[in-house]
């Protein structure tokens, strides 16, 4: 049996952070990271969500954070990421760099084998983008209102790409159907670059995906955009229209990027995460290179990331349900 002077030491031991109630010893944040920590990634290569998780990975490297690595798990509109990292040990090795479909899948999937509320572990909101909607070069629409004339007048026609099902691109979509009566073919993929490779060869009409994703190919002139989903225009892309000042008043849908680690990680461990990776957005060949591809960072204490999840989980439940979407 303790003493009572060793209960009381185990106590302020706990509360510094040191001993996991009920876990044994956990490593102290000093100490942190004592092997290479996993950073798992939703998507394929490529992407928005692929360039911000290795941005980050690379800059906490080159900073001499540890040994950090990225590791893609694509699969069930990103649910096979997200069961990976909620099912692993909570001890700082294992962490996720998430998008909002981490908030819209238990709603949008019979079984997402996850609580995005309770599963884990909020570190930081990094960064937020627009979605895009874009048409190759000899796509059978010039701009977002003869794409959405074509919509109402040619239900399904149109064959509109998306980087998973319940991905940003899938909802911000959706939500137009569902205020405009307009309708198209959505074809889901799984991330990556398979998407626009699939839009420049003709095979599909249109890709509603993250600006970060197009960005180089509008620039190249490749692909042609017609709408972005935030409520003002975007600095990046002036000319193009927001789908608020063409069709939807307040319409406003963009992606956000949020690290976490595992229900359970030591409040130290999740202390220095935040600030190594609230560091890493504050440099300027970081920021320099996140901007370039469509990003808005954002950065900030836990509880931002905490609030935004525990806000989007009923916004897209009430959005899913109303809309009709069937549940995979």
């Amino acid at each position: 049996m303790q003493s009572g002077m060793g209960r009381r030491r185990l106590a302020l031991l706990a509360a510094a952070g040191l001993i996991a109630p009920g876990r044994g010893w956990a490593q102290p944040a000093e100490a942190y990271p004592p092997r290479p920590v996993r950073i798992v990634l939703p998507v394929a290569p490529g992407g928005s969500t692929d360039t911000i998780g290795r941005v980050l990975a690379d800059e906490l490297v080159k900073k001499g954070r540890g040994s950090f690595f990225v590791e893609n798990r694509p699969g069930a509109g990103g649910n096979l990421a997200y069961q990976l990292v909620a099912q692993s040990p909570p001890d700082g090795l294992n962490l996720l760099v998430a998008v909002d479909s981490l908030t819209v899948n238990p709603s949008l999937f019979r079984d997402a084998g996850y609580d995005p509320v309770t599963a884990f572990a909020p570190v930081a909101l990094m960064a937020r983008i627009p979605h895009v909607l874009v048409t190759h070069r000899n796509g059978p629409a010039k701009s977002f209102a003869e794409f959405m004339d074509i919509a109402k007048r040619e239900p399904n026609r149109l064959q509109v790409a998306i980087s998973g099902f319940g991905s940003g691109g899938h909802l911000s979509g959706a939500v137009i159907q569902h205020e405009t009566g307009a309708r198209w073919s959505v074809i889901p993929y799984r991330g990556g670059s398979t998407p626009m490779n699939d839009l420049m060869a003709g095979n599909v009409d249109a890709a509603f995906v993250t600006l970060g994703a197009v960005i180089g190919l509008i620039r190249g002139g490749q692909v042609v955009p017609l709408a972005i989903t935030t409520p003002q225009r975007f600095p990046l892309l002036p000319d193009v229209p927001t789908v608020a000042e063409v069709s939807l008043p307040g319409y406003d849908v963009p992606n956000w990027y949020g690290l976490f680690a595992p229900a359970g990680t030591p409040a130290p461990i999740i202390a220095r995460l935040n600030e190594w990776a609230n560091a890493a957005l504050a440099e300027p060949h970081v920021r320099q290179t996140l901007l370039e591809n469509g990003f808005e960072i954002v950065g900030g204490p836990p509880e931002r990331l905490g609030a935004l999840v525990r806000e989007s989980v009923p916004r897209w439940r009430n959005l899913i349900r109303d809309a009709g979407l069937r549940p995979e």
